[in-house]
């Protein structure tokens, strides 16, 4: 749900296109789906943006947009150089994407028209021609994920490499029950990141449903939290636990994507117990970060201050 692009810098060049012209109607269509579904892999550790922003004078101007936005909105993530020469063409740049998604796989290479004429492999595509490639129509806003952590970091790798703040809202989440023993590896990508996150849970400050719900004190709570705590510190993060009044819905909220996760994020031994993730439209992720946001809603909070973990 979460995409990841190359974008050749002759996109942003009239005189790559079949026809200038057609780059009026293209890097329209890009524009969207690059600043709501996806990351753009900014190829020789931030080169490729670097080489954009060199050439900025002679870049169409929505090219200019998108870079700036692309930016502005921690959608451009860093790769490593892969060997040979600093890329000055397109099709140098080209060459290093073909060798980076041979490391890591990228959804698509998406380049002029001039660019993937002398490309075969399907990995690269007309920007001309996009929505008749097939990578491109494979594109969704929901995935079907069996509920077991290791399919919910394939999910959400891309996301925690990248994002810098994160909040899981889960009613139910807590580190000391059996089915959220394996939370804790879903933070776990994010001790090799040199920039830690912001991180925050998001829970009710009951336990249970119906006549068998209780009502743990904070004291309760803080025991229930401190297995967490102490993975967090070998993990060098930590976070902040909000109790709220009772409610029932699970998302994923970034500042880069939001998904709403039906399941919540407890695991089942039960084989192929599949649940599907949905992706978020801004408007809709902007009102639940809100809506969790304790500074907006200070009565539905149980206790003011959140629960800081590890625990000191």
């Amino acid at each position: 749900m979460l995409d990841e692009y190359v974008l050749i810098p002759d996109i942003f060049d009239p005189a790559a296109y079949s026809n200038p012209a057609f780059i009026e109607m293209c890097l329209p269509h890009l524009k969207e789906p690059l600043l709501q579904e996806a990351l753009v892999r900014d190829l020789r550790d931030g080169g490729w943006s670097r080489f954009c922003l060199e050439q900025s004078g002679n870049l169409h101007r929505l090219g200019k947009e998108i870079l700036r936005k692309l930016q502005s909105n921690n959608r451009l993530s860093r790769f490593p150089s892969q060997p040979g020469t600093t890329p000055t063409s397109a099709q140098h740049w080209c060459q290093e994407s073909l060798s980076a998604h041979g490391i890591e796989p990228l959804t698509g290479i998406i380049a002029a028209h001039a660019t993937k004429q002398q490309f075969a492999q399907s990995e690269v595509a007309s920007i001309e021609k996009l929505t008749g490639t097939t990578w491109w129509q494979r594109r969704s806003p929901s995935v079907t994920v069996d509920r077991k952590t290791d399919s919910y970091l394939k999910v959400m790798n891309r996301m925690l490499m990248q994002a810098n703040s994160l909040m899981f809202i889960d009613p139910n989440l807590d580190p000391n029950s059996y089915n959220y023993r394996e939370f804790y590896r879903l933070l776990a990508p994010l001790a090799s990141r040199a920039i830690k996150p912001h991180i925050e849970i998001h829970r009710s400050f009951c336990r249970g449903d119906g006549p068998a719900r209780t009502f743990p004190t904070q004291a309760d709570w803080k025991a229930s939290f401190t297995s967490l705590g102490n993975a967090l510190q070998s993990l060098n993060l930590t976070i902040e636990v909000f109790f709220w009044d009772d409610f029932h819905e699970r998302y994923l909220i970034t500042d880069i994507v939001g998904f709403s996760v039906p399941g919540g994020f407890d695991i089942t031994g039960k084989p192929d117990d599949w649940s599907t993730w949905g992706r978020l439209g801004r408007e809709d992720k902007d009102k639940i970060q809100r809506l969790f946001d304790p500074a907006a809603r200070p009565r539905s909070l149980k206790w003011p201050s959140p629960l800081n973990l590890p625990i000191k």
